[in-house]
């Protein structure tokens, strides 16, 4: 039964040594691209749905937009304008 565990043990080791090995090249590749995330928060009011976007700009400050959605109209179909609207405004 000990030849399974050094087994076992040696495949981790191995798995491990891949995966440090890799994730300084990710985050090079991230930190290269400039990107500032941007967030949503979702809140379900009386009418609608009020839509919340938070996102730093290029002198780092915080930009909080508002977007109220009805009912009547598709929601997804909204999110994705939203989206698409603050994506361009960056």
């Amino acid at each position: 039964m000990k030849w399974f565990f050094r087994w076992f043990q040696k495949g981790l080791d191995q798995a491990a040594q891949e995966y440090v090995n890799n994730v300084p090249q990710q985050l090079t590749a991230h930190e290269d691209l400039g990107i500032n995330p941007l967030r949503l928060r979702i809140f379900r009011a009386n009418g609608g749905t009020v839509i919340e976007t938070r996102q730093y700009d290029r002198n780092d400050r915080e930009q909080v937009q508002l977007h109220i959605i009805g009912h009547e109209e598709d929601l997804s179909h909204s999110i994705a304008k939203i989206i698409t609207m603050e994506t361009l405004r960056q």
